[in-house]
């Protein structure tokens, strides 16, 4: 094994160094150029047909079969122009990862390239091959993809990938993105009729997701050679290395030359899908490190996460690395989560979860505040069991935050506000002026303070204007925890307007 190691090491220093180079100087030339979105759309489709399309995406309408055949052809010329080949509709089983089946553009009978709105609209994969709960056996395979317009087609290598949900053949969902978005329209109507009580012009509510994806990074050839990361994805064998975190000194620190080139080259990949990575860092443990996106309709944002994993991987293969999104892949280090960044916002441009110096407004914000608080207390299990895995539970109150009890952090000033409105009834939140520090550093300008101090140890936290899930594991679908989420509070929301207007 030290020959094998030995080995390893020499290839790790002779590693060539990977140039990467964005194609164009400014971001914004080339965000969003391999997805068919609402700018291809319009540009490609009849008026009548991108409304009908934008009704789908806006309001949940049915895409009859022949505006699916308007769409189909106009996606078909867009991805051939690109160089696409194939066409598959992209799934997400419950392996945890995603699932894809192509089939060629081109028919070899007319000769011709060719894409019907049938093919765009559903396929049909083997629904006994994936994990159903034992919902189908081995003779009975069929099962349906089909096309969710909501979360945007894009390229992806030279295949066209069409978002779908994946079902068996009598309707059981098969897959994450079929719950959620069932979740989706639950908290939608939920919210929406407790919006009504305060603004009737409010007619739809939807949460809003960012997810920080954490990960290691380690050499192929130093992985090759453990056949314990190479099987399980975590070190099962060995001793304690040399260093851990007793110094501190890798958190924020000055990142790696080849983990940066490897960081620019899969930003830049993932900003062609539209995916909207925003920051990068070095993470707590050595050689672990944390992409994060800004926000987005959490159903997009959940399809961006599994797709952003797996084109890290694919991109760590051209720079000789392996990423390890295993929740504690070492023993004695910190290991990674997915913090997921949870919001409701109306359609009238309201955060619901944003505070305000208008009482009217804060009734509404404390509404959904303590809804959100009574969904936690009352399904802290059902929450606990989402986010529960092999993985994940040696990471849970190990060395490092979150624990594995589900709690709820508000912060000094809401918990003030909450005590207020219990004892006395008074909605009002004080915003008053702004807390500065001084440090009396002249060239230093005043560090203008937050209403309270973050909160690493809640697995549940309340930070400014959203609700921060840290407990979510590393190499899990979000959809999971976030349709629990999503149900929980929704069901809350509907008891809270039955007691209203009762």
């Amino acid at each position: 094994m030290a020959t094998l190691r030995h080995q390893a090491l020499l290839k790790v220093q002779d590693r060539p160094r990977v140039t990467v180079t964005p194609p164009a100087p400014k971001i914004s030339d080339y965000f969003g150029s391999l997805v068919f979105g609402s700018e291809e759309m319009k540009e490609t489709l009849a008026p009548s047909v991108y409304k009908k399309v934008m009704e789908a995406i806006e309001k949940g309408a049915k895409i009859e079969p022949l505006i699916a055949e308007e769409v189909a052809s106009a996606v078909r010329i867009w991805a051939l122009s690109k160089g696409v080949t194939h066409y598959t509709h992209w799934f997400q089983p419950l392996t945890g990862s995603t699932a894809e089946k192509h089939d060629a553009f081109f028919d070899a009978h007319a000769g011709i390239e060719k894409f019907k709105g049938s093919a765009l609209v559903q396929q049909e994969p083997d629904a006994s091959s994936f994990p159903n709960g034992g919902i189908r056996t081995t003779f009975e395979a069929r099962g349906y993809t089909a096309w969710d317009p909501s979360s945007p087609i894009f390229i992806f290598g030279n295949t066209l990938c069409i978002p779908t949900i994946f079902v068996s053949y009598t309707g059981e969902a098969l897959d994450y993105k079929t719950p959620l978005l069932k979740s989706i329209e639950a908290v939608n109507a939920a919210a929406v009729k407790v919006c009504q009580l305060f603004d009737r012009n409010v007619r739809k509510v939807t949460p809003s997701l960012g997810v920080e994806q954490e990960y290691f990074v380690v050499d192929k050839a130093l992985f090759n050679i453990r056949p314990d990361l190479v099987m399980a994805g975590r070190s099962v064998f060995g001793h304690n290395p040399a260093r851990g975190q007793q110094l501190e000194d890798h958190y924020f620190g000055s990142i790696p030359t080849r983990v940066k080139d490897f960081m620019m080259d899969f930003e830049i990949e993932a900003l062609k899908l539209g995916i909207p990575v925003s920051t990068r860092h070095n993470e707590v443990a050595p050689g672990q490190f944390e992409v994060a996106p800004l926000f987005e309709e959490i159903n997009k944002a959940t399809d961006h996460n599994q797709l952003l994993m797996d084109l890290m991987d694919k991109v760590a293969d051209r720079h000789n690395l392996k990423v390890l999104f295993h929740e504690k892949p070492f023993a004695g280090v910190n290991g990674s989560g997915k913090h997921n960044n949870w919001s409701l916002i109306t359609d009238t441009g309201i955060n619901l979860f944003q505070p305000s110096n208008s009482a009217r407004e804060n009734l509404q914000f404390l509404c959904f505040l303590v809804a959100t608080i009574k969904a936690v207390y009352d399904n802290a299990d059902l929450l606990r069991a989402s986010i529960a895995s092999a993985g994940n539970d040696h990471r849970l109150g190990a060395n490092e935050a979150p624990p594995a009890i589900i709690s709820v952090f508000l912060g000094s000033t809401l918990t003030g506000v909450l005590d207020e409105l219990e004892k006395n009834g008074n909605i009002s939140i004080e915003k008053g002026d702004n807390m500065y520090m001084k440090l009396g550093i002249s060239k230093i300008p005043e560090i203008i303070l937050d209403n309270t101090d973050r909160n690493r140890t809640s697995p549940f936290a309340f930070t400014g204007n959203k609700f921060e899930f840290r407990a979510v594991g590393s190499q899990a679908n979000v959809a999971g925890p976030m349709t629990a989420l999503n149900v929980i509070v929704a069901d809350v929301l509907n008891a809270l307007h039955a007691e209203v207007e009762a």
